[in-house]
């Protein structure tokens, strides 16, 4: 999938507004019966915070997504990015984290700790303007 970065088209991210508005025209790109799952993505960075890669790690169902930590860094490594952000949506349009997103938050954290590699943020978005940022609201 091509992904049209905005701005000056540098592909460099200033923080997580630029992630939510990539990843939310991603999101809409699906017609609307698909965007009433949940989707999961892992998106690389440089060192200098430019997109290496964004990968869809997994469709779940309306309010449930069971991602795998070994599928997060399985790229991640592959393309030897040293910082990740993690993405997902809710079709509910609360943004608010659950429980289960803070736990796999968690053990994403501690994976990438070993592996040396800089977990910046986690996302939730919607179809709406609206997003949450895990480093924002400090749960990482």
């Amino acid at each position: 999938m091509n992904v049209r970065i905005p701005k000056d088209g540098n592909g460099r991210i200033e923080g997580g507004l630029d992630i939510a508005r990539i990843m939310r025209k991603i999101l809409l790109r699906q017609n609307k019966l698909h965007r009433k799952k949940e989707y999961f993505w892992t998106i690389g960075l440089s060192v200098k915070n430019d997109i290496e890669y964004i990968e869809l790690l997994t469709i779940g169902v309306l309010n449930k997504n069971n991602v795998d930590p070994v599928e997060v860094f399985n790229f991640t490594v592959a393309k030897k990015c040293k910082r990740i952000i993690l993405c997902h949506n809710h079709p509910s349009g609360d943004t608010t984290p659950s429980l289960p997103d803070k736990h796999i938050t968690q053990k994403i954290k501690k994976g990438a700790e070993v592996l040396n590699i800089e977990l910046l943020d986690h996302l939730i978005i919607c179809e709406g303007k609206e997003f949450s940022s895990f480093a924002a609201l400090k749960l990482l």
